[in-house]
């Protein structure tokens, strides 16, 4: 599977995601984390080099998807690929909601 990119992002901007040192859920959460790393490795391990690297394609297109949706964008995955092929809508509303939906993904930000 290919390695993540380091945009050089200050990790500061993640802080609202972080738990504090006395959150009572802390010691679980990070249970469920090693778990799910742990899972995710041996899932990586068993897929063949192809279908793990479209499988990533496919994950970062939903993230994208419902990263944009929580933000208001209802862009389908559909749109947004076909936004990252240039091929773009010739309504206005819809051409605009492909251009903010693929741009993560275009700049590399999603991964």
């Amino acid at each position: 599977m290919s390695q993540p990119v380091d945009c050089g992002e200050d990790t500061s901007l993640m802080e609202p995601m972080l738990l504090g040192e006395s959150s009572p859920r802390r010691v679980a959460l990070a249970d469920k984390a090693l778990e799910l790393f742990t899972a995710s490795t041996r899932l990586d391990g068993t897929l063949p080099r192809g279908v793990a690297g479209c499988l990533a394609g496919l994950v970062r297109s939903m993230n994208c998807y419902y990263s944009n949706l929580m933000e208001g964008h209802d862009t389908h995955p559909v749109d947004i690929e076909r936004a990252l092929r240039a091929d773009y809508s010739a309504g206005p509303r819809k051409r605009d909601l492909q251009l903010k939906g693929s741009a993560p993904l275009a700049a590399g930000a999603v991964s």
